[in-house]
């Protein structure tokens, strides 16, 4: 299987507003409230995303297969620190799981990093997603202080910070 990455185009919008809600409820299932994963729809992530690439909010790369995207990543210039990148999402099709494509996408990640003169990427992961924590923490991902956290209907959503220092 071989996968390209590219950056992501408008043509793209819809597959990724798939991938988005169905690698949303395979990741979070059981993790959160199913009324708030389900809250989330094509045509919701589908307005989401035009209005995040036609603004240049951030950059979202997408991974191909023949002529089907698989996965995509989006990501910005922290805000308050231009030598920091924040990873906002990373999906991918839950047929491509285990098969090294999120790897490919962090590896990209920090090459991008390194050549803009990044010095840390950060993201915010799901606390109780231990599936994600240790992906990101065999590519060398280590907890910081930091945290958002959301209350839906009684529960309390926790996204704890992670970063790693990219290496010149």
């Amino acid at each position: 299987m071989e996968i390209n990455l590219r950056s992501a185009a408008q043509a793209d919008v819809q597959q990724i507003a798939k991938i988005h809600v169905n690698s949303w409820k395979a990741a979070f299932d059981g993790l959160m409230p199913d009324a708030y994963i389900n809250g989330y729809t094509i045509s919701s992530r589908i307005d989401e995303w035009q209005s995040t690439m036609s603004t240049n909010a951030e950059k979202v790369v997408v991974a191909e297969c023949g002529d089907e995207v698989v996965g995509f990543m989006s990501y910005h210039i922290h805000p308050e620190n231009a030598e920091t990148l924040e990873l906002s999402k990373l999906y991918l099709c839950p047929h491509v799981y285990g098969q090294g494509l999120g790897s490919k996408f962090l590896n990209y990640l920090e090459a991008e990093s390194q050549a803009q003169g990044i010095e840390m990427i950060r993201l915010y992961v799901l606390d109780t997603n231990d599936a994600a924590i240790q992906f990101y923490s065999k590519h060398g991902f280590e907890f910081s202080d930091g945290y958002i956290s959301e209350e839906f209907e009684g529960t309390t959503i926790i996204d704890l910070l992670m970063t790693k220092r990219v290496k010149a």
